[in-house]
């Protein structure tokens, strides 16, 4: 699936894809009360969930292309952990 046939589905089908297909790579807060989770998908795009802990639910989904003005993989960066056996090479 592409960029373009993912967002052409309504909102209740992109959020039953990202599940069914979509791979997790990583969660950030937005807020106390709002998760971020960011997921991978098979037509190398990637969508971000937005899930608010009070209300145990998906408030809204982001899709984006890395590379573009809507990138947004850098905001994971942070919470990225590289083995320590790393930092010991050149």
């Amino acid at each position: 699936m592409t960029f373009y046939q993912f967002s052409l589905l309504p909102n209740e089908a992109q959020l039953a894809t990202v599940h069914a297909v979509g791979n997790y790579l990583a969660r950030r807060w937005d807020d106390v009360h709002q998760a971020v989770m960011l997921y991978q998908m098979p037509g190398g795009f990637f969508v971000e969930l937005n899930y608010d802990v009070d209300q145990n639910k998906v408030t809204h989904l982001f899709a984006f292309e890395a590379g573009t003005e809507n990138d947004r993989l850098e905001d994971y960066a942070m919470f990225v952990k590289l083995p320590d056996w790393l930092s010991n090479t050149d």
